[in-house]
């Protein structure tokens, strides 16, 4: 009988080497499993085995100057039920979901709510969907339901076992329409916005944000920081035991606005008023959109911002009111808009006083020599010079003229024939009396620019409106066509391709009113805590020094982000901090520091280098494309105005309300100063209604005026769309705004009221 071979040679070999790779295959997964993928694992773990509640954080208010509430926190209540908790008979849950739909008005099935044509989730369904993920987690089945609701279901509570009550809060804005294009609103998270927002600790199924005003652009402040609690629980969702986490929420800070709402509901009655009364004068609808906003020129404070027609954001309170919210979003008058800071309208005359400042610094008339206004000024045709028939009529609002007239009086009368020959030259006259080709549209380009104009300026608003102050290339760009002298004509007084928000010019008008500062238009005056601590107050931010003839030598001058774009190129701020940009880096990104060098020599031939800065708003996030190579000039300087030109500007300001175009605005008890504007347009609107005829164009209506002259603490300006004539529409406005803000003030400090009568309009 033969031995029986052993088990060895290649045979062993190879069985060696299947259990060795068992082994070593073996290894790696619990390497894979203990190691390299613990974290993940441990993740998965604690998923089920912990269990996270998110705790909102209580949301800022926001006050008023005199801390009249704008936005405040009112309790609202929630229905819940743990499916857990439901009893087992049917009939039982059937008359708990009954009595909670007759309290509620949520179908009780699904049944019932396909049959009553609701297309909303039934109880039934929230229930269900609820005890199948964490049977022992409140579901909430009716949000924001009365006060008489929630203490009914609190009395039954005993018969309806589940269902409980949970206090929440909702927003309220008692001051509504008047503030709503200020305050804004909240809705539910966007679903293009939940990933983002849940990074934050946001609960998209529950939490709401800021759409528009203060509530979107201070999103963050306002909501502060919201709290968890983490618990372990069981299979089915159980709590067992105390929190193992338990991290409090961080309240919002609240906000107190320099605005005034008593002002605020005075400038919006002046406006609707004005309006109603111009719409029966003309026997028809001719206005319903205008604008009104009062500040403090010499810090920038915004007192009152009215944008007419509004909406109503108490509607959008609890829940938004979808049936009214397309209605307004359809409305052809935009309401949602904030046409102050967001809509762009030619400035018409009001823009003379930027004219005249560059006319005066540049020197290119003396301000005491005459010019002839005879009521219109021909334009020689350069393909026919001598033909009459072929030259550009210009004209003047008063046909007759004005006869002679100097820089003031020009200013104070209005006069368009001047300022086309101080804007854009006039061949007529000597180069020792006026200078060849005026101001011209490069050196007016670089005045308004200095003056806020193609600048965001910064209010703490959304969607604030930059525009853009059009030069000598940039039709050439757009329509392929040069820029004509018949261009700065009308660029020299507000119209052709000149457009502003309301705000910019405000804000414009205002750094005339105070000597050369242009200022950031502000509605915060301060931040508090949740312990009504002062956490910030506001401070006057200067954004451009405009008159440098105080500023002390070792103080750096202020540019704005556009100029020193043009100036620096690729190695300016905005091309260095913007990520669409080429040249974006954003190692050497750094506002804080940024400097530069700027010559403030008012000889061209002279050089006098000053260190300069760039205000940068808060908030600002780089990314409205500023930075155009195609823009780039190391020869552009920015301008500086001197106190002295300035003087003149607003000598023509206080002689307009005296002997000029604005007479009714010379109140007795005050000294006033201002600027009428009537600005010609053809816009969306007014073409295809076939407005838009050569010679009889429609016009909006402007005026703009500051008190006291000797130094100023209030200005105010208004606009109504399509008004017409600025002295006989818009000055009423004016007028009684600020003939309202005399009297609050003198009533605010103990004085009897001031009797005041609004001038009539011619």
């Amino acid at each position: 009988m033969q031995r029986p071979t052993p088990f060895q040679g290649w045979r062993l070999t190879f069985f060696q080497g299947m259990v060795f790779a068992v082994f070593v295959l073996f290894g790696v997964r619990m390497y894979q499993l203990q190691v390299s993928e613990h974290d993940d694992a441990q993740a998965a773990v604690n998923e089920n085995r912990l269990s996270e509640l998110p705790v909102s954080a209580p949301r800022g208010v926001i006050r008023d100057r005199n801390d009249v509430p704008l936005a405040v926190n009112v309790p609202a209540y929630n229905v819940t039920i743990i499916p857990a908790s439901v009893p087992a008979n049917e009939d039982e849950v059937l008359r708990i979901y009954n009595r909670l739909s007759a309290l509620t008005g949520v179908p009780p099935t699904r049944a019932i709510a396909i049959a009553s044509g609701q297309d909303v989730r039934s109880i039934e369904e929230l229930v269900a969907e609820g005890e199948g993920f964490r049977p022992y987690s409140p579901v909430v089945i009716a949000q924001d339901v009365g006060q008489r609701v929630a203490m009914q279901i609190l009395e039954e509570s005993y018969r309806l076992p589940g269902v409980a009550v949970e206090a929440a809060s909702v927003r309220e804005y008692p001051s509504g329409e008047l503030t709503a294009q200020i305050i804004g609103y909240m809705g539910r998270i966007p679903a293009e916005q939940e990933l983002e927002l849940l990074e934050q600790g946001y609960n998209p199924a529950y939490d709401r944000i800021g759409y528009a005003g203060l509530e979107a652009y201070l999103e963050e402040l306002l909501a502060g920081t919201r709290g968890r609690i983490v618990r372990e629980v069981d299979v089915v969702g159980q709590p067992i035991g105390d929190p193992l986490v338990n991290v409090p929420p961080q309240p919002g800070v609240s906000l107190r606005l320099t605005l005034d709402s008593e002002l605020q509901q005075a400038a919006e009655t002046a406006l609707r008023n004005r309006i109603a009364a111009l719409n029966a004068e003309r026997g028809q609808i001719v206005s319903e959109t205008g604008v009104v906003i009062a500040m403090n020129p010499q810090t920038g404070e915004v007192l009152a911002l009215v944008s007419y027609p509004s909406y109503d954001n108490s509607r959008f309170a609890r829940n938004i009111d979808v049936e009214y919210y397309l209605d307004v979003a359809a409305d052809p008058l935009t309401p949602l808009v904030n046409h102050s800071t967001q809509s762009l309208y030619p400035p018409g005359s009001v823009w003379k006083l930027i004219t005249a400042l560059g006319v005066l610094q540049e020197d290119v008339i003396d301000p005491s020599t005459f010019l002839n206004d005879p009521g219109d000024l021909l334009l020689p045709n350069r393909y026919a010079p001598n033909d009459r028939a072929a030259a550009q009529r210009f004209v003047c609002w008063l046909r007759t003229g004005h006869g002679n007239l100097d820089m003031i009086g020009a200013i104070a009368q209005s006069c368009d024939v001047y300022f086309y020959q101080v804007g854009g030259g006039n061949p007529e006259y000597s180069t020792a009396v006026l200078r060849d080709g005026g101001l011209g549209i490069n050196d007016l380009f670089r005045y308004a620019t200095a003056m806020g104009i193609g600048s965001k300026l910064g209010i703490e608003l959304p969607f604030e409106n930059a525009g853009r102050m059009p030069d000598q290339d940039w039709k050439r760009r757009l329509y392929g066509e040069n820029w004509s002298t018949g261009d700065t004509y009308n660029a020299a007084f507000g119209q052709g391709y000149i457009n502003v928000t309301p705000l910019q010019l405000a804000s414009a008008v205002a750094t005339i009113a105070n000597g050369g500062t242009l200022y950031r238009p502000s509605i915060i005056r301060d931040t508090f805590n949740a312990d009504g601590e002062v956490v910030d107050s506001f401070e006057p931010e200067v954004i451009r020094t405009v008159n440098i003839d105080n500023l002390p030598p070792d103080q750096p001058v202020t540019l704005l982000l556009v100029e020193d774009m043009i100036m620096r190129g690729e190695e300016s701020l905005a091309c260095t901090c913007e990520p669409d940009s080429e040249f974006y880096n954003p190692i050497r990104c750094n506002p804080a520091t940024y400097t530069g060098q700027v010559n403030v020599a008012q000889d061209e031939l002279e050089t006098d280098w000053r260190e300069y800065i760039v205000n940068v708003p808060d908030n600002y996030d780089f990314a409205d494309s500023f930075c155009a190579p195609i823009r780039f000039d190391a020869r552009y300087r920015p301008p500086f105005v001197t106190t002295e030109n300035f003087s003149i500007v607003q000598q023509g300001m206080r002689f307009t309300v005296t002997n000029g175009t604005a007479q009714t605005a010379n109140l007795p008890y005050v000294m006033v100063a201002g600027k009428t504007g009537t600005a010609e347009y053809c816009d969306e609107i007014a073409r295809p209604l076939g407005l838009c005829r050569p010679g009889n164009w429609p016009a909006h209506a402007w005026f703009t005026a500051y008190a006291p002259y000797e130094n100023p603490e209030i200005l105010i300006i208004g606009f109504v769309y399509n008004g017409g004539e600025g002295s006989a529409v818009a000055l009423p406005i004016v007028v009684e705004t600020m003939e309202a803000y005399f009297r609050l003030q003198n009533e605010r400090e103990g004085g009897a009221p001031t009797e005041i009568t609004i001038p009539e309009t011619p």
